[in-house]
C-alpha cells in the first residue's frame, strides 16, 4: 500500500495542532515575510524548518532571537524554537528532504536595467528539485511576473527532480500580502490568495494556509491570475502616488498647500488622495515585474510605466528643494553641510529595501555637499554597511549643518523640538520636509526656514 502524503489530506486532517505535528513545512527565505510566515506555521502546530543562506540569520533564529525588527516576532521565535517546533538551517537540500511542504519566499529584485532578476528563485527551485520527495507540495510566495510559476519554476523543479508537477508533486502560488511593522497581523488576517497547477494542489495549499489565516483563502482560477493580483495592487498604489506627487508639484507652483487639499478632498468617501513623497510605502520594484511581462506580450502599460517614472523623478525634485532652501539662506549646494533623516522605505519600520534615501545622498554628495545620515531604527554600523555616511544620534547629525532633509517621518523625528534643532544647526539654516511632519506655524514661530513638499509657500 502506497504511503499517504501531504497531497492526500482532506478537510479533517489538519483540524488540531496535534494532527499538524506529523507534517513538516520548510520555508526557504527567512526575510521580512518568510520568517513571520514560518513562525505562524510553527505556532499552529507544524514542525517548521526555516532556510536562509545567511548563516548569521540562521544562528540568530536558533538562539531564539529575531534578525528582523518586527512587533511580536521575537516572542514567537523564542517560543517555537524552545518547543522544538522551529529550527533554522542554511542547508536547503537537507531541509527539503525532511519536508512535506516547501514554501519559497526569496527576493525577486530587478537589475540596473529594471529587468526582473529571478536568479535567487532559480537557485532555490533547483535545490528543491534535487531533494524533493514524491507527494510533497511546493508553494511559491515570492512576488513574480505572470507566468513565472507555471513556466520557469515548474521547469526548474521538474528538470532537477525528474518528477512531474501535478503528478508527482503539488505546485501552488500564494503571494504574501503584508506590510512591514504589522506583518504577523497582516499574514494571519488578510484573506490568502491561492492558485494551483491543478485542483489538488489548490485544495491542499488552501487547507495548509487555512490553519494560520483567520479570514480564510481566496482561490483563483490560475497561477497567472494569482501572480497578477499582487502586482496590480502595488501598481494601483504606485499610480495613485504618482498622481499625488504631480498634484504636489502643481501646488508648489500655484501657491497652494497640498496637505490642505488632501485633507479636504478625502472627506469625500470615494476620494483617496495619497500623501506625496519620495518614499512610497511599498516596494517600488514590483511594477517592473509586470512591465517586463507586458513588453514580452507586446502590450504597452503606459500609465504604469509613467507612474514609476514620475515617482523615480521625485528624488531629483528633492534635490531641487534643497537647492532652493540653501539659496534662500544665501548658500550654495556645493560645500553645504546637510543632514538627512530616515533611510527606511516607510515610516516607523526598519526596512531599507525600496528606500530612495541612498539616491538622494549620492546625488547630494556628487554635487559637492557634505552629507550625514541618521535613522533611529538602524545602528551606525548598519547604516555604514548600507553605504551611508552615518551618525549615531540625531544631535550629532544636525550639529552645524546648513540644511536638514526629513525623508522618512518616523515618530521619533516628530518628537524632536524645533527649538532644539535650531540651536544645533547653523544660522541661517533650513529644513526640507519631504514627509509633512513639521508644523509650519511652529517653524514660523521659531524663525526656521521651512520648505515642505507640495507646499506653495515657504515659511
Amino acid at each position: 500500500m502506497q504511503k499517504k502524503t501531504i497531497m492526500d489530506i482532506d478537510e479533517q486532517t489538519l483540524k488540531s495542532a496535534q494532527a499538524r505535528e506529523k507534517y513538516t513545512i520548510c520555508v526557504i527565505g527567512c526575510g521580512r515575510m518568510g520568517l513571520p510566515t514560518a513562525c505562524l506555521f510553527a505556532d499552529a502546530g507544524f514542525k517548521v524548518i526555516g532556510v536562509d543562506k545567511n548563516r548569521k540569520i540562521v544562528e540568530t533564529i536558533n538562539k531564539r532571537k529575531s534578525p528582523i525588527a518586527e512587533p511580536g516576532l521575537e516572542e514567537l521565535i523564542s517560543k517555537n524554537v524552545k518547543s522544538g517546533k522551529l529550527i533554522a538551517t542554511a542547508d536547503t537540500r537537507w531541509a527539503v528532504a525532511q519536508s512535506d511542504v516547501i514554501l519559497v519566499i526569496v527576493d525577486t529584485p530587478v537589475d540596473e536595467k529594471k529587468n526582473p532578476d529571478y536568479s535567487k528563485l532559480e537557485t532555490a527551485c533547483k535545490e528543491i528539485g534535487k531533494n524533493l520527495q514524491k507527494g510533497a507540495l511546493v508553494i511559491i510566495a515570492s512576488t513574480v511576473g505572470p507566468g513565472v510559476t507555471e513556466n520557469l519554476v515548474r521547469s526548474w523543479i521538474e528538470n532537477a527532480s525528474g518528477l512531474k508537477a501535478g503528478n508527482d508533486f503539488g505546485l501552488a502560488y500564494s503571494p504574501t500580502r503584508a506590510t512591514a511593522g504589522r506583518t504577523l497581523y497582516d499574514i494571519s488576517h488578510y484573506a490568502r490568495l491561492i492558485a494551483g497547477i491543478d485542483d489538488k494542489s489548490l485544495k491542499v495549499a488552501s487547507l495548509i494556509f487555512e490553519t494560520v489565516v483567520k479570514s480564510g483563502v481566496i482561490p483563483l482560477s490560475s497561477l497567472k491570475a494569482a501572480e497578477t493580483v499582487k502586482l496590480f495592487q502595488n501598481i494601483y498604489r504606485d499610480v495613485n502616488l504618482a498622481l499625488s506627487n504631480e498634484f504636489a508639484l502643481f501646488c508648489e507652483k500655484a501657491g497652494i498647500d497640498y496637505m490642505e487639499i488632501h485633507e479636504a478632498a478625502n472627506t469625500d468617501p470615494y476620494c483617496h488622495l495619497l500623501i506625496p513623497g519620495v518614499i512610497s510605502g511599498h516596494i517600488p520594484k514590483d511594477p517592473y515585474l509586470l512591465l517586463k511581462e507586458a513588453e514580452d506580450l507586446g502590450v504597452k502599460l503606459r500609465i504604469a510605466k509613467l507612474a514609476r517614472e514620475v515617482n523615480e523623478r521625485m528624488v531629483n525634485h528633492a534635490i531641487r528643494l534643497v537647492r532652493k532652501a540653501l539659496k534662500k539662506c544665501g548658500k550654495p549646494l556645493r560645500g553645504a553641510k546637510i543632514a538627512v533623516f530616515g533611510v527606511s522605505y516607510k515610516a516607523n519600520v526598519k526596512e531599507p529595501k525600496g528606500s530612495r534615501t541612498l539616491n538622494i545622498v549620492k546625488s547630494l554628495s556628487s554635487k559637492g555637499a557634505k552629507v550625514k545620515v541618521y535613522d533611529p531604527f538602524f545602528s551606525k554600523k548598519e547604516l555604514l554597511d548600507l553605504g551611508y555616511p552615518a551618525e549615531s544620534s540625531w544631535k550629532t547629525t544636525v550639529r552645524g549643518v546648513d540644511c536638514l532633509i526629513i525623508v522618512v517621518g518616523h515618530n521619533q523625528f516628530k518628537n524632536i523640538k524645533l527649538k532644539s534643532l535650531k540651536t544645533l544647526m547653523k544660522s541661517p539654516s533650513a529644513i526640507v520636509d519631504l514627509s509633512h511632519i513639521i508644523n509650519p506655524e511652529e517653524a514660523k514661530k521659531e524663525n526656521i526656514l521651512l520648505i515642505s513638499l507640495g507646499k506653495g509657500k515657504t515659511v
